[in-house]
């Protein structure tokens, strides 16, 4: 496997990319190198960054946020302005912006409960978000969230589950995001008290564990990764476009 500092991209002012390609699949293979890639929201990215991004093939961005928070927060159109043959950029938001306040409760109060909740009611947005993986145009694919650490962990541990990356593997791909956000979530910390602090630290967590239990979740509900994805509507050849596009 090619170490997760190696994977590590530098598109100035994002702080949480990587390339998902150079895990070790159970067959001997491994992932495709700049077929697919993680982030944080991309509309932080300055015009450097956004050369970096173009440079490295991007052609389709998948955007995991609430509509609400793509209008409120810095947005990857704005920074593309000007930019010729842009990437296309689809938000297919991966939770339900009318149950936010419900979703957001759940999410501070169990990271095991949030994760039971978007496999169990939000199945045929994520089976929408890897077709669209799928059958993109050519080139590498980004898909993201506001910190790229859970939407968009979700997705990559389900992706990588699914190609046959080893647990352990994804687990700590997920769990990075905690400590290369570090340098935003002190920025986002500053100006709370003690108490704010301790609760706010605990949203930005990313333990592996949290991982692990999401995927033990659909071996014990749904027979695996594999059955969740075909009992929510991904077809045979769905899974052999993904496998063919993101498996060397």
């Amino acid at each position: 496997m090619i170490a997760i500092t190696e994977r590590r991209l530098f598109w100035e002012d994002c702080l949480n990319a990587r390339d998902l390609g150079g895990f070790r699949t159970r067959d001997g293979r491994y992932t495709r190198r700049r077929a697919l890639v993680r982030m944080d929201n991309p509309g932080h990215l300055t015009q450097a960054g956004v050369r970096a991004m173009l440079d490295y093939g991007v052609t389709t961005v998948i955007d995991l946020r609430y509509p609400d928070e793509v209008t409120r927060y810095p947005q990857l159109a704005t920074a593309l302005a000007g930019q010729p043959d842009p990437p296309v950029i689809r938000n297919i938001p991966l939770l339900d912006e009318r149950n936010q306040a419900m979703e957001d409760g759940l999410f501070a109060r169990s990271r095991d409960e949030w994760h039971a909740y978007v496999l169990d009611q939000r199945s045929e947005t994520i089976v929408e978000i890897l077709r669209t993986i799928a059958y993109a145009t050519s080139g590498a694919v980004v898909f993201h969230c506001a910190a790229g650490k859970d939407r968009t962990g979700l997705i990559s541990a389900l992706l990588l589950d699914l190609l046959g990356v080893a647990r352990d593997e994804i687990a700590h791909d997920y769990a990075v995001s905690e400590e290369w956000l570090l340098p935003r979530t002190r920025q986002w910390l500053e100006p709370l008290d003690e108490a704010q602090r301790a609760f706010a630290l605990g949203l930005m967590r990313t333990a592996p564990e949290y991982m692990h239990f999401a995927l033990n979740y659909l071996d014990e509900r749904y027979g695996g990764t594999s059955a969740y994805l075909q009992q929510a509507g991904l077809s045979t050849a769905n899974l052999n476009a993904l496998r063919e596009r993101l498996v060397e």
